[in-house]
């Protein structure tokens, strides 16, 4: 291959994440912030995301409608390496913004009934396994199809569905226990 087609088409990559970048930041950057990532944090994060798909090999074989749902999981990573990190250098920080965010919950479900209901949906969610806690936030919260989640987490998208309806169950179940649906 010649040298300017080389180059030639390592531009033509960059344009691509370029164009991916603006597209796809503002999204990547609530996903770390839904997930308890700090704003300043979480603009490092989207862009280490981006560094480390710039980076890839696999970067020019990623098909134009999966790319979001790779750079999601490229973030998955990120955001799974930033946290062993933060748990190694601060044990008792992460304590203290537990015992604060425990405040924070308690203040909120003072704040009426949608609060209250919203905050133990949440906590049934964190009693689900932690890979259907994530296979909920990111259908739920992030907005994907479950076979972009499938992609994301790198698990076949039947086991995803079969996760996600089993999941559903188990939150409905719990909730009609608790007396808060029907």
């Amino acid at each position: 291959m010649s040298a300017e087609l080389t180059s030639l088409l390592e531009v033509s990559e960059q344009v691509d994440i370029a164009a991916a970048f603006r597209r796809e930041a503002p999204g990547l950057l609530g996903f770390f912030i839904k997930r308890g990532v700090s704003v300043e944090d979480a603009a490092d994060l989207v862009s280490e995301t981006f560094l480390a798909a710039w980076k890839s090999s696999k970067t020019s074989s990623v098909e134009s409608g999966m790319l979001r749902a790779w750079l999601f999981g490229i973030a998955r990573k990120i955001l799974s390496r930033y946290r062993r990190g933060r748990v190694r250098r601060s044990a008792l920080s992460d304590r203290l913004r537990s015992t604060l965010a425990g405040d924070q919950a308690a203040k909120e479900s003072a704040e009426g009934d949608h609060a209250t209901l919203a905050q133990h949906v949440r906590s049934l969610i964190r009693c689900l396994p932690e890979i259907d806690q994530e296979i909920v936030r990111l259908v739920y919260w992030d907005g994907f199809t479950q076979e972009e989640v499938a992609i994301i987490l790198g698990k076949p998208a039947t086991a995803v569905r079969t996760r996600l309806s089993r999941a559903r169950k188990v939150l409905r179940n719990q909730l009609a226990d608790s007396g808060d649906v029907e």
